[in-house]
């Protein structure tokens, strides 16, 4: 940034100029790697905090073991995908069951939740299925699955943004409700949440990032990107504070030549009257 200024004697200024130079994510990154979406909705991942935990959690699925469950789930993802979309539900959910579940029927939760979707009881048997002690519906890859779309359905109806039913599914929906209400925020990343919910939406996008974007998801965890993007942050902070230098500098020139100005006329009357 660069501030010319130049006052001479009682004219006029003669020249201000001020030059800025505009910085912009898209300059240092690549914009397809901050192309990401969570069911249409845009990932803010040029907020630094933002592209840290998102960062953090592709690096923890990138591992041989998850690597095996991507090859081994393949099928039953394709079996989810058609089942979801029957009940408006973004093909972005087929992959809760792998972090859930880890697509497995028999997993289940200290708190009673169980099966792909890890369906609570009582939430399985108000969706149409049947738990008891000789069934469980929740085991059942086609009946949990519609059942999972039904909920996912009526959360958006509730919340009417994907994320927040994401993150819904994790907590609960009156419990995101309440934070919304709490903190009015309308927004998953602005809210203020538990360390597990804040976690969740990475998890998701993360594990579908590396299903169809593996060579992007190696760029962000090789911890570039994140690099690239404290660096615009950095110059971005100092630019800003040039600016506001820069302002201050002029609005003070601004002041001394109408004070100059000012001057000359009390002056240009005085020599009149005597």
């Amino acid at each position: 940034m660069a501030l010319s200024i130049a006052i001479m004697g009682k004219d006029p200024m003669s020249e201000v100029g001020v030059e800025k130079k505009d910085l912009k994510e898209s300059t240092i990154i690549d914009s397809d790697l901050l192309a990401i979406d969570f069911c249409g909705e845009a990932i803010p991942l040029s907020e630094l905090r933002i592209a840290e935990r998102y960062q953090k959690m592709i690096r923890n699925y990138d591992n041989p073991a998850f690597r095996k469950l991507m090859t081994k789930t393949q099928k039953r993802i394709k079996i989810i995908e058609p089942i979801l979309k029957k009940y408006g539900v973004p093909a972005d959910f087929k992959y809760l069951p792998l972090i859930e579940s880890a697509m497995s029927d028999e997993a289940t939760s200290h708190r009673g939740a169980g099966g792909y979707w890890q369906l609570m009881p009582s939430t399985a048997k108000s969706l149409g299925l049947v738990v008891n002690g000789t069934r469980d519906d929740r085991k059942h890859l086609v009946k949990s699955t519609h059942a999972a779309g039904k909920y996912l359905r009526n959360l958006h109806r509730q919340l009417g943004s994907w994320t927040l039913v994401a993150a819904a599914y994790n907590a609960g929906p009156t419990h995101i409700q309440n934070k919304l209400d709490a903190q009015n925020k309308d927004d998953y990343f602005t809210l203020r949440l538990n360390s597990e919910t804040t976690r969740y939406i990475y998890k998701i996008l993360a594990v579908k990032e590396w299903f169809n974007n593996p060579e992007r998801s190696k760029e962000w965890g090789s911890g570039d990107v994140v690099d690239r993007l404290a660096e615009y942050k950095q110059e971005q902070k100092k630019a800003e504070l040039q600016s506001k230098k820069a302002e201050s500098d002029l609005e003070k020139a601004e002041s001394l030549e109408k004070a100059e100005m000012q001057l000359a006329r009390e002056s240009s009357t005085l020599v009149a009257g005597s």
